[in-house]
């Protein structure tokens, strides 16, 4: 028996809980990173492959996911990916003090979010008309900021040098919340797999598949503008912590806080700027306003002195949240609906080559140049990330 399809706004909201689970992982380690580089006694470079890990083999398996969710359909793939997650998250409660176990559990969390990643935004699609996308991808995208938010106040405040456990275990419990709430929700009525569609009804044509979605230049175009957004979004948000305890000697629970600030300016960027997309009809220039500020705003941290104008700065970095559902919106909005979820799937995989980069050549670069080369160099990075919506061709 079919159940009953609720409101989609409903579904959207269980779609942000699930989604938080891949957030909760992200910012789990970077409000303690400095406690975790003393217990295993590693260097910058060696802190930003930490963080890093939870994108390497996502990078790998996005397109699969894609290719599976098209088939299986977003209820199964939910299960899989937030069980994965389950299962990273629980072995890394017991490996904290040894880097190579972390990391090996960072790995598998990585897969469960890479499974994450694509669900929202093919909900989404499903659930949504064109001109409520906007907004819709907005919301979702709130759940990374909020998880910000959350993380970067509660982990200091659960944590002590000498036992960071109760943040894995915290993110472990929330994912086994979420798996029986999408259970329960989340129905094959609610977001079907993807039904194969010929071109022409009853001629036998071909069907567009993977490859033909992959060829295409707008998923290539928003590829690149992927890349290059998570890559400065991962790198600076991931390190700011540490460089104001570093770099500006302030006090490691103050600056977690500071930073979590961004979170709540991402969380009304994302809401708002979608919205705004939606009753201006433009993604272009709401994305282009917020990547300019962003590649500023990358300068203007490490040359403003303490004081106000810098604490504005930092909270400022959620401005650009924006562009991550713009992104989306313009995916589902462009390709044809058999490309869809590949097509997203794609802009997953360079996505987390962004954050697979992001942290690692951050740390590397900070170890070799200092704080503000690497932040200049990432101010540069971040230019790239215009080619994701401002060139493709018909998007206003």
């Amino acid at each position: 028996m079919k159940k009953r399809k609720l409101s989609p706004y409903f579904y959207l909201f269980i779609v942000v809980l699930q989604y938080l689970t891949a957030g909760f992982c992200q910012y789990k380690l970077q409000p303690i990173l400095t406690y975790l580089m003393q217990e295993m006694a590693i260097t910058e470079a060696k802190a930003g492959l930490l963080i890093s890990a939870l994108s390497i083999l996502s990078v790998f398996l996005a397109i699969p996911f894609g290719v599976l969710m098209g088939k299986i359909g977003p209820r199964r793939t939910g299960f899989l990916a937030t069980g994965v997650v389950v299962l990273g998250s629980l072995m890394g409660t017991f490996v904290t003090g040894n880097f190579y176990a972390l990391f090996a559990s960072q790995l598998i969390v990585g897969i469960g979010i890479c499974g994450a990643g694509i669900l929202g935004p093919y909900v989404i699609a499903c659930l949504f008309r064109p001109e409520l996308r906007g907004r819709a991808n907005g919301w979702y995208i709130t759940a990374g900021t909020i998880a910000q938010l959350v993380m970067y106040n509660l982990v200091p405040r659960i944590t002590t040098p000498e036992n960071v456990q109760p943040a894995w275990w915290f993110t472990t419990v929330y994912a086994l919340v979420i798996l029986v709430v999408w259970g329960v929700f989340i129905t094959d009525e609610v977001a079907p797999p993807m039904a194969p569609q010929a071109s022409g009804e009853g001629d036998g044509a071909k069907k567009p598949g993977v490859l033909s979605a992959l060829q295409d230049k707008r998923v290539l175009q928003l590829c690149v503008g992927g890349f290059a957004f998570m890559m400065s979004t991962m790198a600076v948000l991931s390190f700011a912590p540490t460089y104001l305890t570093l770099g500006r000697g302030y006090d490691q629970v103050l600056a977690s806080s500071l930073v979590s600030v961004s979170a709540l300016v991402g969380a009304v960027s994302t809401a708002l700027g979608g919205t705004l997309s939606d009753i201006l009809k433009t993604r272009k220039w709401v994305y282009f306003v917020a990547l300019i500020w962003m590649c500023v705003s990358r300068v203007l941290i490490v040359t403003l002195p303490d004081g106000i104008l810098l604490n504005l700065t930092i909270w400022g970095q959620g401005i650009p949240a924006v562009g991550m559902g713009l992104l989306y919106t313009v995916a589902g909005e462009v390709l044809e609906p058999e490309k869809v979820s590949v097509g997203i799937s794609a802009v997953n995989m360079f996505i987390g080559l962004g954050g697979l980069f992001a942290a690692a050549l951050f740390g590397v670069f900070a170890a070799s140049f200092g704080y503000t080369v690497t932040f200049f160099i990432f101010a540069a990075v971040t230019l790239l990330g215009l080619v994701g919506v401002c060139t493709i061709k018909g998007v206003k």
